[in-house]
């Protein structure tokens, strides 16, 4: 009977001894798996970064797509419409020409006139002379019929006849006169407006010349605008080309993206999930821990498993005596109207309990870890995860770097995230975690975790949590 009792104990012995260095085992894979865990996390951060680039990139590959329709139809609109003013142009330019034609000949018709109005006033001249002459004529035949008059006059009886012819004479003098002066008065007056037309001839012809000069540089101009028309139509075809290509690579380069954009999607969703998956074995490893340590079995964590749930009574029977005395009043002890801290970054909070834990704490938490070389921090934290006082190393003021703030100016602060949460939420006796801790400057720490609740008076105020290394 003793043999076999001895042998039971042996065996349980061994069955201790082989749970306690697997549950050590577990723990060593538990922070393994955190790694690798922290690796996926931050390979799947980098990818989806690259992620949201690459969708940067699509939008911006089919706004230049679209920029690129948009001139390419631009350039083709414009190059019909260069070349429609080049034809355009090239037909002003013929019809420039024929009025330039058109006015060379009306130049040489006023010229033409000029010499005419010329010639007529020189033969206006030359009857003007001949009419002067009569006119001289008809004054020595007036005389001369005078004359036979008188001579008539003397010759009485005899002359009468002569007489008759003396005023015929007489009377063709004077209609001659008269005639002449006639003409000659008609002939000024053609003369003075002949004059005058070859005056306006001159002028005409003066501004006709002018005007062929300035219709020939406008001849010219349109040489140069059909020109300029031409080379224009002809870069804008080569740039409408340009574009065209553009748009074609742009297209490619588009589906190009949109297929590595979806290999990365898939590629993310696969990370996510062996993630997902790793996480899920490292939280089994974590419940695994908890239960060896549960059944009494001695463990790497079972100091710190110990340690985390003394002090969190002591702090619940510490808050208990504090009300009691009324230090403060449970509604203080239990405030949640966090009012965050003016010109704080990262944001720090205050509540109606700070200033009392900032009494009573430190001398609990910074015992705790000034007693283990291992132990990293040790604070209380409400059930929201708010920490009000922290270890005098991680409870500096405040400064201009928030770098430098996050990583020695943890006090105030909310720790809301997955793991801080679970430990300052949960009412079992003990909760182990595993987690990189988040130092500032980009610097992260492994980290395991041990909380206990803090109860007051049987209600759950938050946890004590104890990191160490």
């Amino acid at each position: 009977m003793r043999f076999c009792v001895t042998s039971l104990l042996r065996i349980r012995q061994e069955e201790t001894t082989i749970v306690a260095a697997f549950a050590r085992e577990t723990g060593g894979i538990g922070k393994q798996m955190i790694e690798i865990a922290e690796d996926i996390d931050e390979v799947a951060t980098r990818v989806a970064d690259q992620h949201t680039l690459l969708a940067e990139l699509q939008q911006g590959i089919r706004a230049l797509s679209e920029a690129n329709e948009r001139i390419v139809a631009a350039m083709d609109e414009t190059l019909s419409g260069a070349t429609a003013a080049s034809a355009e142009a090239e037909t002003s330019q013929q019809r420039v020409r024929g009025s330039l034609g058109g006015i060379d000949d009306v130049v040489r018709m006023v010229t033409d006139g000029r010499g005419l109005l010329l010639e007529l006033q020189d033969a206006m001249s030359s009857v003007v002379g001949v009419a002067q002459g009569i006119g001289h004529i008809a004054r020595q035949t007036n005389l001369l019929a005078l004359n036979a008059t008188i001579e008539a006059a003397r010759a009485g009886e005899h002359g009468k006849g002569f007489a008759v012819v003396a005023g015929e004479v007489k009377e063709l003098s004077r209609r001659a006169g008269s005639a002449s002066a006639e003409i000659r008065k008609t002939l000024e007056g053609l003369t003075g407006t002949a004059g005058k037309l070859v005056e306006q001839g001159d002028q005409s012809a003066t501004k006709a010349s002018g005007l062929t000069a300035e219709t020939a540089a406008i001849a010219d101009a349109m040489d140069h605008i059909r020109a300029s028309l031409a080379e224009m139509a002809g870069r804008v075809e080569n740039v409408a080309g340009d574009a065209t290509s553009i748009h074609d690579r742009s297209s490619e380069l588009s589906a190009e993206i949109d297929q590595a954009a979806a290999g990365l999607a898939e590629f993310k969703t696969r990370l996510d999930d062996a993630r997902n998956r790793l996480q899920d074995l490292l939280g089994a490893g974590e419940r695994l821990v908890v239960l060896t340590a549960q059944a009494g079995i001695e463990t790497p964590e079972t100091p710190f498993v110990a340690l985390a749930r003394e002090k969190a009574r002591d702090i619940g029977a510490l808050f208990e005596q504090e009300l009691a005395k009324g230090t403060l009043s449970a509604a203080d002890l239990f405030d949640e109207d966090y009012r965050a801290v003016a010109g704080s970054n990262p944001t720090q909070y205050a509540t109606r309990f700070s200033d009392f834990t900032d009494r009573v704490l430190p001398a609990i938490q910074d015992g705790v870890k000034a007693g283990n070389d291992r132990i990293v921090f040790c604070a209380a934290v409400d059930r929201n995860g708010y920490l009000p006082t922290h270890n005098a190393e991680f409870s500096k003021p405040q400064g201009a770097d928030p770098a430098w703030n996050a990583a020695h100016c943890r006090n105030r602060r909310k720790f809301d995230d997955a793991v801080g949460l679970k430990a300052a939420r949960a009412t079992d006796p003990f909760t182990v975690q595993s987690y990189r801790r988040d130092m500032g400057n980009g610097r992260q720490a492994l980290m395991l975790d041990v909380s206990a609740p803090i109860m007051v008076n049987g209600r759950h105020w938050g946890a004590l949590r104890l990191g160490y290394v």
